[in-house]
């Protein structure tokens, strides 16, 4: 892999793009285009306080786990894709890849994925970011100031609304505490929690009183995922984050936080695809595979086709 300079940020060539898709520079974006790029990490917590938070970096290769896996697996998109009822890409719209961030530490990472997002969005082409820990969604959503109101669906184990953690306020668990500060996110809907995170009751407080729907695992079955969908503002810009922690440990086991309960590939896939189809895409992250404990690939895989329902869906939208 080589580090190029595309539009003024350090990219990490992937070799081989998203799908085996082109991989190219901002200027060279289309409007329409589903545009992927990788970052590895954004605000890792320190050793300092009472607890040792050091899972940040462990997320830094998913970006290229990801394209392994997908890139095995879903070997061409012209093909038919049953998830989608067609192929993925219905007309002339592009999947393309613009590489990873290159690493230059938090501060320089945080700024370059602000950036890269803000030059994505410029070109009226889709974002489609593959984390990665779970801060770096903090600078992917304020990339999105100057496009109106942000409503922000939240797939997720944990609800992550800690105002810090040892004196820091950008890691992993503030990714929505830090969003909900963003004046222009209008609602935050939050589904999949379970089991016990970094939250505590006041942080749930917090995060109910500023309006955030929170919504289990068990209340989303019982909800029903149209129902759902459909409950999700309109005439806004839908921006789904995910954190792969929102499966069930049985079909993608190589997360930060295994967590019991969650939800099987079906599932999350079908709350994408209506969540889409009735609100539109502006902007995808991914985020929380760990590498070094997929030994075959499995959750690389998982995650590789969720995104790939989510850009197949957004294709199909007017």
């Amino acid at each position: 892999m080589v580090a190029l300079e595309l539009g003024g940020i350090m990219f990490v060539h992937p070799g081989r793009g998203f799908l085996d898709q082109p991989v190219v520079s901002v200027a060279d974006l289309r409007p329409g285009d589903f545009c992927v790029f990788g970052a590895g990490y954004g605000t890792p917590y320190s050793s300092k306080g009472e607890v040792r938070y050091d899972l940040t970096t462990r997320s830094a290769d998913a970006p290229s786990a990801v394209r392994r896996a997908i890139n095995q697996t879903s070997t061409d998109i012209t093909h038919f894709d049953f998830d989608l009822g067609g192929p993925l890409l219905p007309d002339a719209r592009r999947v393309v890849d613009l590489g990873d961030i290159a690493d230059g530490g938090a501060e320089a990472n945080r700024a370059a994925i602000k950036s890269a997002v803000k030059d994505v969005l410029a070109r009226r082409a889709v974002p489609v970011m593959i984390g990665g820990d779970d801060s770096v969604p903090i600078p992917f959503l304020a990339a999105f100031a100057g496009q109106g109101p942000v409503d922000i669906l939240q797939i997720d184990a944990h609800i992550d609304w800690r105002d810090s953690i040892a004196g820091e306020r950008l890691g992993y668990s503030s990714t929505m505490r830090r969003a909900a500060e963003l004046p222009f996110v209008r609602s935050i809907t939050q589904i999949g929690m379970r089991g016990v995170g970094s939250a505590r009751p006041e942080d749930v407080a917090t995060a109910k009183a500023w309006g955030a729907r929170l919504i289990t695992v068990s209340e989303a079955r019982h909800i029903g995922f149209a129902a759902l969908a459909q409950s999700l503002p309109s005439d806004g810009n839908l921006v789904i984050q995910l954190d792969a922690d929102a499966f069930d440990p049985s079909v993608c086991p190589a997360v930060n936080a295994p967590t019991p309960g969650g939800f099987r590939l079906e599932e999350l896939a079908e709350l994408v695809r209506l969540a889409i189809a009735m609100r539109g895409l502006a902007g995808l992250s991914v985020v929380e595979l760990v590498p070094e404990q997929d030994a075959y690939g499995h959750s690389a895989n998982v995650v590789g086709r969720l995104i790939c329902n989510a850009i197949g869906s957004a294709a199909r939208r007017p």
